[in-house]
Formats: C-alpha cells, sequence, structure tokens
C-alpha cells in the first residue's frame, strides 16, 4: 500500500517506517503498532509489515473518528442508511482497527473506517 492508496478518504495521512532487529511475531508486529501509535498521539488507518519492515499509515481524522468508536456509538451503514450500535471494543484485524456492529438486522465485524466519510 502507498500514501496515495488513501489521501482520497485521509488527506492528512501520514506514513511510519519501523524496523526491527528480528523478524517478530504477528502479536508482537500489532503490539509494537498500538503502542507507537498511542504514544505519539496518531490514529491507526492501516499498517503492514514484511520482514523487519513495518509501514504504518497514520491520520488525525483517523484519530478523531476511532476516539468515538466505543460500545453504545451509533454508526450508519452507508450503504442501507441502517443505524446500527458499536457493541464492542476495538481490536486489530488484517492491519487495521475494527469493532463489532449490531444492526436491526444483523450483528457483524466491521472495519472501522467503513463507517468514515
Amino acid at each position: 500500500m502507498t500514501k496515495e492508496d488513501f489521501i482520497k478518504k485521509f488527506p492528512d495521512i501520514k506514513v511510519q517506517q519501523f524496523e526491527t532487529e528480528s523478524i517478530l511475531s504477528k502479536q508482537e508486529i500489532m503490539d509494537i503498532v498500538e503502542q507507537s501509535t498511542k504514544s505519539m498521539d496518531m490514529g491507526l488507518v492501516y499498517y503492514e509489515h514484511c520482514g523487519c519492515n513495518i509501514t504504518v499509515f497514520t491520520s488525525d481524522k483517523m484519530k478523531t473518528e476511532l476516539q468515538k468508536m466505543i460500545p453504545g456509538y451509533k454508526v450508519k451503514e452507508p450503504n442501507t442508511g441502517e443505524v446500527g450500535t458499536v457493541v464492542s471494543d476495538k481490536f486489530i484485524v488484517c492491519g487495521n482497527y475494527c469493532v463489532r456492529v449490531r444492526f436491526p438486522s444483523g450483528e457483524d465485524v466491521y472495519d472501522c473506517d467503513f463507517f468514515i466519510d
């Protein structure tokens, strides 16, 4: 992925790159990404890794939206207009934050950025 893949939705997108001394487990990489984005007060849009290299895409816009994504927060499904309620804390799946959302028609896990204009 490149900065250009996110710039339309997140005009303030930034890229951080980290290099580890050795190959780490997926959990260790997720921990590094979460700790670094929290300590630098950034909103994680997406991260990817290859070998010892970790690339993290962040945005202040995403940070603001992620702060809202807590249990009880109402979101609107952009395709159907249906309103649902976030029922879980944020967790990382495949490089970005996700939440579980309950809609009247059912419950599922969604990428947090799915609900951001």
